[in-house]
C-alpha cells in the first residue's frame, strides 16, 4: 500500500516534466523578433551582424550610439532561441563568455537581463542604442523589428 503514494508522485512528476517539455517544443517553433529603438537608423540586421552586436564585437550603431544589449531572463524560451540561433551557445557557455570578455576588456559590460517582454519593449523604447528580442506576438509600435528568428 505504501507504493501507491510513490507511484502517484512519480506520475505527477512525469506529467509535469512532459508539460514543460511540450511547452519548450512549442516555443521552439515560435518566431522571435530582434528589436531596436524606433530611432535607430538600422532597418535590417543580417544574422551575422546580429551575432557581432550581441557578442559585443560591434559596440556602436552606424549613428554612433553605443549598443546596449538586453536579454530576457534565463529559462524563457525566447532567450533559449537567441542563445541557440544568434550566440550558438548554451546558457553556461554564454555566462562564461561574458565573464571572460569583461575580464579581458573585450566588452564594457555584459548584457542586461530584463524579466518580461513588456520590460524588454519598455527598455528598448527608452534607450536609442538598445537591442533586444521578443516573441512576434509581443511586438508593437514602440519598437522596430530588424531580424526575425524562426
Amino acid at each position: 500500500m505504501k507504493r501507491a503514494p510513490a507511484f502517484f508522485l512519480a506520475v505527477v512528476l512525469l506529467a509535469s516534466c512532459g508539460t514543460m517539455l511540450l511547452r519548450e517544443i512549442a516555443a521552439a517553433g515560435e518566431e522571435v523578433d530582434v528589436i531596436v529603438n524606433k530611432a535607430n537608423t538600422v532597418d535590417d540586421l543580417p544574422l551575422g551582424d546580429a551575432k557581432k552586436v550581441f557578442m559585443g564585437d560591434k559596440s556602436t550603431w552606424p549613428s554612433g550610439k553605443r549598443v546596449t544589449i538586453l536579454m530576457l531572463a534565463p529559462g524563457l524560451p525566447e532567450r533559449a532561441a537567441v542563445l541557440r540561433q544568434i550566440y550558438k551557445m548554451s546558457e553556461d557557455d554564454y555566462g562564461q563568455y561574458f565573464t571572460q570578455a569583461a575580464f579581458a576588456g573585450k566588452v564594457a559590460a555584459p548584457p542586461k537581463d530584463v524579466g518580461s517582454a513588456a520590460q524588454m519593449k519598455q527598455a528598448v523604447a527608452a534607450n536609442p542604442g538598445a537591442i533586444g528580442y521578443v516573441k512576434k506576438e509581443d511586438v508593437d509600435d514602440t519598437v522596430k523589428v530588424v531580424l526575425k528568428l524562426q
